[in-house]
């Protein structure tokens, strides 16, 4: 093409046709032009229409695929949404570590903070059997129940064995388990029962 008009306006230069020269010469000009302009308009055309597509679409749909495949695609769909239904837990069957168990007897119960307040109970109790058995504040948990061992008010046994479990919600940084939260309770009880509590 380049040639060609290059031709055609040299023949017509040399032969003194200047009006012809400038008629190839705006003609050339005139397609190269609009050329261009067709092709810049094509591109941004193109990139609207994919900055328009929104970011989470994907051609799935049935006009976008052969019947085949859609089907394909739709029945994956549709299993993995069952699979994924069926697999999640349902209310009464979550179970927070540490906490009982929704609609059971221990429902909004954390077990830590619930062994640890007992001490409390048992100190209030102890104090209404006798008032000598009052707790100074520099006293530990230990310490404290040395003194009901030492009053023979519970036994050694016993008071260990509420220690133990006691220090052990108390400093540990593991979640109580319910098994474990149930026998320390009949602990708490049982030691209750000795300290005269009667529930007032």
């Amino acid at each position: 093409l380049g040639i060609s008009a290059y031709d055609i306006i040299r023949n017509a230069k040399d032969k003194e046709y200047y009006p012809y020269v400038y008629i190839a010469s705006g003609s050339y000009f005139l397609t190269g032009f609009v050329t261009v302009l067709l092709g810049w308009c094509r591109l941004n055309l193109v990139k609207n229409a994919l900055a328009n597509i929104p970011k989470s679409s994907m051609p799935i749909k049935n006009r976008d695929l052969p019947n085949s495949v859609f089907n394909l695609i739709t029945g994956e769909l549709t299993r993995v949404s069952m699979i994924a239904w069926t697999g999640e837990p349902k209310p009464e069957d979550v179970n927070l570590p540490g906490w009982g168990r929704p609609g059971s007897d221990f429902d909004d119960i954390h077990f830590k903070s619930s062994m640890i307040n007992t001490f409390s109970l048992i100190e209030q109790t102890a104090l209404k059997k006798n008032s000598s058995l009052k707790r100074q504040p520099s006293m530990s948990v230990q310490r404290y129940i040395d003194l009901l061992i030492e009053h023979r008010v519970i036994d050694r046994g016993l008071g260990h064995a509420y220690v133990e479990g006691y220090e052990r919600a108390r400093f540990s940084e593991d979640e109580v388990p319910q098994e474990q939260y149930t026998e320390f309770m009949k602990l708490v009880l049982q030691l209750l029962r000795r300290l005269g509590y009667n529930g007032d």
